[in-house]
């Protein structure tokens, strides 16, 4: 019976990291004017899950309304609309799994590259943070149902080109 408990917490992790790796493809598949994030998303989060992402200058929200802050909403821009490509790095999570629940802390690396029909072509941002995420085991597997950005720094770098 101790082989399957281990065998059923390794299969739970892997299934965790890559919900976590899932949040990055979400952005990474999605560049420039591409907004459906959702795609990948609906996966990632459960249906009511919070985003706390006020380190970054955002009230705390659903997943939905944040694609439309990073992503603008097909009017308004969104505040990843001066960027035309970007690539968000994962590090390893550390997990704790304790029955259908389970926290992990994931370290980010983000980076940004300025669009240059925005008159912004000479510029990149850099972000170094982390990932708070709490997680629920569903019927559809794994899924966050509270995520909280920490940014450790973020430099906006002058390129020449």
């Amino acid at each position: 019976m101790e082989i399957e408990k281990k065998l059923q917490y390794l299969l739970d992790r892997f299934e965790i990291q890559d919900v976590i790796t899932k949040y990055s493809f979400g952005q990474d598949l999605h560049q420039g004017e591409d907004r459906n994030v959702q795609e990948v998303w609906k996966d990632v989060f459960t249906d009511d899950a919070v985003l706390d992402f006020q380190a970054a200058g955002n009230p705390p929200t659903n997943y939905q309304n944040m694609i439309k802050i990073m992503r603008g909403d097909g009017v308004h821009n969104g505040n990843m609309s001066s960027f035309s490509n970007w690539q968000h790095l994962m590090g390893n999570p550390v997990v704790e799994i304790i029955g259908n629940e389970a926290s992990a802390r994931t370290d980010l690396w983000a980076t940004h590259k300025g669009r240059i029909d925005v008159g912004i072509p000479n510029q990149s941002l850099y972000v170094a943070g982390a990932f708070s995420d709490e997680l629920v085991k569903t019927d559809h597997g794994w899924r966050i149902c509270y995520r909280k950005l920490e940014i450790h720094f973020m430099d906006n770098i002058h390129t020449v080109q």
